[in-house]
């Protein structure tokens, strides 16, 4: 009897654990902005945000697609994927377009971003989107694993000739993530990214994204080779063009963790979710 009673016991448990694993989700939210309206519009974000975009439906992730966010927009789409993401979920953030850094926080910026000029940083925070807090948000929605790429490290968007804007360089600040959490970033802090090689250059995507993208199918990687094989491509591609761009990442994930398991073969893309508010 007793044999019997612990034999349903293990056999209870390993029904739990599959449930919970049946139910634990691959989630990603990816945002492109191009449209800037009061600050210098790019190019290249929305087709990087719809590359990742398919990488990551090859890996089992259900990806909600955001494009050209105005603050309101983009403020519905984070409350939107909030509402999705659930105890053991994995999430995948990433975001293309205009970041900036005031005084260590990192912020992304939507498409109706006001110009702002040396003493209005406030204006920038209050209109923007601060890194550490979409990390907090997710994480207490229960996402076990994030992982956050960002390819928004221009060039200081609210420079302009003959005024006096809000303080920068350019680039993003280091960052020190919770655990649980890996951040990569298109180049190193305070580092602007490379958007082309050059005036004539063909490729639909930014220096950073062409090349994630084409890591991100290799199987078997671990974030950590991820990241490094995407820095050595990325560097050795902008030097070759004499610019100084090394992406860096910051790991606070314990162990290993891979998000491309697959091997070989065609993968069903698995549902998307597109947002395309334009303003």
């Amino acid at each position: 009897m007793r044999r019997f009673f612990v034999g349903v016991c293990a056999l209870a448990m390993l029904l739990a654990g599959a449930a919970s694993a049946a139910a634990e989700k691959r989630l990603a939210l990816v945002i492109g902005n191009d449209l800037y309206q009061q600050v210098p519009a790019l190019s290249k974000a929305v087709t990087d945000a719809n590359a990742i975009a398919s990488g990551l439906r090859k890996l089992d992730f259900t990806v909600t697609v955001a494009e050209n966010q105005s603050r309101a927009a983009m403020s519905q789409a984070l409350l939107a994927f909030d509402s999705s993401v659930t105890s053991g979920d994995t999430v995948f953030f990433f975001f293309a377009g205009h970041g900036f850094e005031i005084r260590g926080t990192n912020y992304l910026l939507p498409t109706d971003v006001p110009a702002a000029l040396e003493g209005q940083e406030e204006l920038v925070r209050d209109a923007s989107f601060a890194v550490d807090r979409i990390i907090d948000r997710l994480q207490a929605r229960g996402a076990r694993t994030l992982v956050m790429v960002l390819d928004a490290c221009r060039n200081n968007p609210f420079a302009r000739p003959g005024t006096r804007a809000v303080g920068g360089e350019g680039g993003l600040a280091a960052i020190t993530p919770p655990e649980g959490v890996f951040i990569l970033f298109s180049a190193g802090a305070k580092q602007t990214a490379l958007d082309a090689t050059s005036a004539n250059d063909p490729d639909p995507n930014s220096v950073f994204t062409r090349n994630f993208v084409r890591e991100l199918a290799q199987p078997n990687l671990t974030l950590v080779q991820l990241a490094k094989r995407t820095q050595a491509e990325v560097r050795g591609l902008a030097s070759s063009v004499r610019h100084d761009q090394t992406p860096a990442y910051y790991d606070e994930i314990v162990g290993d963790f891979v998000l491309n398991t697959r091997e070989g073969g065609p993968i069903e893309p698995r549902t998307a979710v597109a947002l395309n508010v334009p303003r």
